[in-house]
């Protein structure tokens, strides 16, 4: 699951920002790459809130983008100490030599990075999680936003290698990181999970819905608990013997239900129903223009006659028709837009 879920895939990435003085293009003044990555990324459009602003995110001209986040990391947060056990500390002066104590106040070591990072992540539409999935969006992402992309990645480390789509998609593979806590907020009625059995009392066709793999660890684990355990009790095995066979079985059972685990959270859950870009944009232009259409007409909703009821019922069909609900192209709000449909 981790990179794709939901239909989505979710790309993180930490890109080494260049450490050399450079010469400001705007002054001439000696300054570092990651003062002007800050300003280029501060000069990026972000969204179109009002009508008479020009302008929109530049990742707002793909639209499979539903998030994209640039964010400069110049060190690790130092968090303080790492705490140390009183009683611990304690015991070692009673007990060990002088060279064991543990003095509190002594200096520890701290992390830090070798240089600035630009994380950059993006959550967009896709159909799988593979590379091919991801590589392709990156080549869409470079053609339809290159220069603007360029002005913020010249900035990095070896950035000078990119000289088209297809190297683009290259530097930021070489640059991602696993995704572990990827997030999708687009399920109205919640994900749609499988229930399990409340008991081991099966109902005839429930055996399917049980993993292969679970059943094997857990069968494993009991047949070789209980194999060892009567091992033992016939007196063919020392003491000693026995309570390893234990352990072995049981570490057995752990790994394959640590295995099992591992092996569910990779999975990815289908995707949401209505949830691609597009999709959402329509959702939020219908949102406005009824939101309107509802404060315009309240009148009509209050009235119990005969004739308001008429009316209102011609106007919502003239506002379905100018809408079209059911196109999801058009009439729709535009990428990269707030609050631009009411």
């Amino acid at each position: 699951m981790p990179n794709f879920d939901c239909g989505a895939y979710f790309l993180s990435t930490l890109i080494p920002v260049k450490t050399a003085a450079v010469e400001d293009p705007r002054t001439g003044a000696q300054t570092s790459p990651v003062q002007l990555l800050r300003s280029a990324l501060a000069g990026l459009k972000t969204a179109q809130q009002v009508p008479e602003a020009t302008g929109v995110s530049p990742f707002a001209k793909n639209m499979r983008n539903h998030f994209v986040r640039m964010v400069v990391i110049e060190d690790v947060a130092y968090v303080g100490r790492k705490p140390i056990n009183a009683l611990l500390t304690v015991l070692t002066e009673l007990l060990l030599p002088a060279r064991f104590h543990i003095n509190p106040v002594t200096p520890q070591d701290q992390d830090h990075l070798s240089n600035p990072f630009l994380f950059f992540s993006a959550d967009f539409d896709a159909r799988s999680g593979d590379a091919s999935e991801r590589d392709a969006y990156l080549k869409e992402l470079w053609t339809s936003a290159g220069d603007e992309l360029r002005e913020v990645f010249r900035h990095c480390e070896r950035f000078d290698e990119v000289t088209d789509a297809e190297s683009f998609a290259a530097y930021i593979a070489r640059c991602q990181l696993k995704t572990t806590m990827p997030f999708h907020d687009y399920f109205l009625d919640g994900i749609p999970l499988k229930k399990k059995p409340d008991s081991l009392h099966l109902e005839e066709g429930a055996l399917p819905e049980i993993s292969i793999l679970r059943f094997t660890g857990v069968f494993l684990a009991v047949a070789a608990a209980v194999y060892f355990l009567l091992q033992a009790i016939g007196g063919s095995a020392s003491h000693l013997l026995w309570l390893l066979h234990v352990f072995l079985a049981a570490l057995t059972g752990l790994l394959v239900i640590i295995m099992m685990a591992k092996h569910a959270g990779e999975k990815s859950f289908p995707a949401a129903p209505d949830a691609t870009l597009p999709d959402v944009l329509k959702a939020l232009y219908l949102r406005d223009h009824f939101t309107r259409f509802a404060i315009d007409n309240q009148l009509l909703a209050a009235g119990d006659d005969e004739a308001s009821a008429k009316e209102l019922q011609a106007r919502f069909q003239t506002f379905a028709a100018a809408h079209d609900p059911k196109n999801v192209a058009a009439p729709t709000q535009g990428a990269g837009t707030i609050g631009m449909g009411a």
